[in-house]
C-alpha cells in the first residue's frame, strides 16, 4: 500500500498557493527571497573575514616561539584586553545600577502610596480637630550618644484609653540638619513594640522626610476603654546630636497631647566617653 509523503502533500501546496498568485505577487516573492539569500551570503563572508582578521590579530598580539615551544602576550595585547575587561566590567555596573534604580523607584512610588493610604485612614477615623481619647500617662526616653554623636533611642509610652475604645496612635520623629538624612525608616534601624504583647501593634509611615518622619502605630487589638497598654519605639538616627559639637548644645522637644494629665516624664541622656568625633 503506497502511503502519500509529507514532501509531495507540501510541494502540492506550494503549487497550489503559487498558482492562485498574480504574476506580480510572483515576483515579489522571487525577489524577496533572493535578497533574503544575498544577506545570509554577505553575512557569512563578513562572518569569515572576522574571523581571519581576528586570527591574524592575535598572531600579531602573540610571540610565539616554536623552541621550547613558548607562547608570550605582548605588552600591547594585554593592555587591550584589560582596558576590555574594564569597560565590560563597568558598562555592566552601570546596567545594573540602572535596574537597581528603576526598582527602587518603585518602591518608593509603593511606599508613597502606602503612606498616602495610612494618612487617609487616620483622617477618616480621626477628622481635624478630633483627638482619640488616648491619655499618654507616663513616658520615658534613653538617649545613648556616641562618639560621633549617632543616637540610639529608645522611647517608652505607658498609654490608657478612656470611656472609648483606641485604634492607634500618631507618633513624629525629627531631627537637626547636622544629623545625617535618612531616606526610610529602615535606614534608621525603626522599630515598635508592645511590651506586654507580641505582635501587639504594627506601624505605618505616614510623613517620610529626610529628617523629619512620622507613623500611625495601630494596635492588635484595640485598646479597650480604661485599659493599658506599655509601647516602646526604638530608633538609630546617624549623628543625630552633632549639634553638640558644633554648637555645644542640642535641643529635644516635646509635644504631647494627652486626654487626662500625665503622671511621671522621665528622660535620661547618656554621652560615650571621649566623644567629639567627626
Amino acid at each position: 500500500m503506497k502511503m502519500p509523503g509529507w514532501a509531495v502533500d507540501r510541494r502540492s501546496v506550494v503549487y497550489r498557493w503559487m498558482g492562485q498568485l498574480s504574476n506580480t505577487s510572483k515576483i515579489g516573492v522571487l525577489s524577496l527571497a533572493f535578497a533574503l539569500l544575498i544577506v545570509i551570503v554577505e553575512f557569512l563572508v563578513h562572518l569569515r573575514d572576522a574571523r581571519e582578521l581576528m586570527t591574524s590579530f592575535l598572531l600579531i598580539g602573540l610571540n610565539i616561539e616554536p623552541e621550547p615551544h613558548k607562547v608570550e602576550i605582548r605588552s600591547w595585547l594585554f593592555l587591550a584586553v584589560s582596558t576590555w575587561m574594564f569597560l565590560s566590567c563597568v558598562f555592566f555596573f552601570l546596567w545594573i545600577r540602572a535596574e537597581l534604580r528603576g526598582r527602587n523607584d518603585h518602591t518608593e512610588r509603593t511606599l508613597r502610596g502606602v503612606m498616602r493610604a495610612a494618612g487617609h485612614l487616620c483622617r477618616r477615623l480621626f477628622p481635624e480637630g478630633h483627638s482619640p481619647d488616648l491619655t499618654i500617662e507616663k513616658i520615658h526616653f534613653v538617649y545613648q550618644l556616641g562618639k560621633d554623636f549617632t543616637a540610639q533611642v529608645r522611647r517608652t509610652y505607658q498609654v490608657r484609653a478612656g470611656k472609648d475604645p483606641v485604634y492607634f496612635m500618631e507618633r513624629g520623629y525629627s531631627v537637626r540638619d547636622y544629623a545625617d538624612p535618612a531616606e526610610s525608616l529602615i535606614d534608621i534601624d525603626f522599630q515598635v513594640r508592645d511590651i506586654n504583647h507580641p505582635n501587639g501593634v504594627v506601624y505605618f509611615p505616614k510623613v517620610n522626610q529626610s529628617r523629619k518622619k512620622s507613623t500611625c502605630i495601630f494596635f492588635l487589638s484595640r485598646i479597650e476603654p480604661e485599659e493599658a497598654r506599655t509601647i516602646e519605639v526604638s530608633y538609630r538616627w546617624s549623628r543625630m546630636a552633632r549639634a553638640l559639637k558644633f554648637e555645644g548644645e542640642e535641643e529635644f522637644t516635646l509635644r504631647q497631647k494627652s486626654a487626662r494629665e500625665m503622671i511621671e516624664f522621665c528622660i535620661e541622656i547618656y554621652l560615650e566617653p571621649g566623644s567629639g568625633g567627626a
